[in-house]
Order: C-alpha cells, then structure tokens, then sequence
C-alpha cells in the first residue's frame, strides 16, 4: 500500500474515533445533567466548553495526522464515528450509566435525605425556642418599661420619697 494512502486511512480512523469519545464524553455530560438539575445558564457554559474543546482535539488530529490540512474526509470520519457509538452503545449508554449511578449512589442519597430531613427539624426547635426566648425576653422586657413608667409617675406626683415608696410597693407586689 502506498505511503500517503497508508496515512490517509490513518488519519481517518483517528477521526472516527475522535467522533466515537466525543460522542461518548458528550453522553456522560447528559447522564451528569440527568442526575443533577442544573440551570439553562450552566448547561449552556457545559456546552460552549465541550465544543471548545472537541475543536481543539479536532486541530490537533488534523495537525498531527495532515499537517493542517482539512479534509473532508475527516469530518466525514468524525461523523462516521459519532453516528456509530450512536447506533451501538449509545442508544443504552445514558439510560443504564444513569440506573448505575442512581444505585451505586442510593445510601448516600438516602442518608442526605434524612439529614436535610433532621436539619429542617433542627431548624424548626431551634425556631421554637428562639420564639418561647423572646417571648420570656419581652415579658421582661415589659415589666421594665412598666417600673420606669411607674418611677416616672412617682418622681412627677412627690419627691425621691414616692419613688422610694413606689419601688417597695412594687417589689412588695402591691403596685404603685
């Protein structure tokens, strides 16, 4: 076989499988996105990063395979080679890489669950008692502004004698 020919089906064959591990990595990235929620904004950076970088891994095929000479054969082979791993694993790969991930992760999805669970009703006490807190603190809160109200009455209707005597009634319990 002729030299140039031999490099040619090289360079082919690395193009069809730089199509099959794109595909692949690009499926991975869908069974990620399947098993974690993520938000239009952070799908589309996913996506503007795996093209960058299947562009990069494309040149240095090209490069290395035909000193940068484009071919269409090569983008044919990159096609080629994404449509089979299509055909072939692809059409499973998501759905049980997903089923896997979801079992090999059940405990400890379980478990964040029950603490998230325990959290809120940490949360919910720790509310409660901040409440029944405060409530004491106003009560107290209450009384004071009650003792000034009666000092002020007091110091206005007679002298420091009926402040004296509006404290001893008061702490007595009989109130000014």
């Amino acid at each position: 076989m002729n030299q140039d020919i031999a490099g040619d089906v090289r360079f082919f064959l690395a193009a069809v499988l730089l199509g099959a591990v794109a595909a692949l990595v690009y499926d991975l990235l869908r069974v990620w996105r399947r098993f974690h929620e993520q938000t239009l904004f952070i799908v589309s950076v996913q996506d503007f990063i795996y093209w960058f970088l299947l562009g990069i891994a494309g040149f240095r095929m090209i490069y290395h395979y035909n000193a940068g000479t484009l071919r269409f054969f090569a983008f044919g082979g990159i096609c080629l080679g994404a449509g089979i791993y299509m055909a072939t694993i692809g059409r499973f790969f998501v759905k049980y890489c997903l089923k896997l991930l979801l079992f090999l992760t059940f405990p400890l999805r379980k478990g964040l669950l029950f603490l998230r669970k325990k959290g809120k009703l940490i949360k919910k006490m720790r509310k409660r008692f901040q409440k029944e807190k405060m409530h004491g603190r106003k009560d107290t809160l209450a009384t004071e502004k009650q003792k000034k109200k009666n000092r002020f009455k007091a110091s206005s209707a007679g002298g420091a004698d009926n402040v004296r005597s509006a404290d001893l009634q008061q702490r007595e319990g009989r109130g000014a």
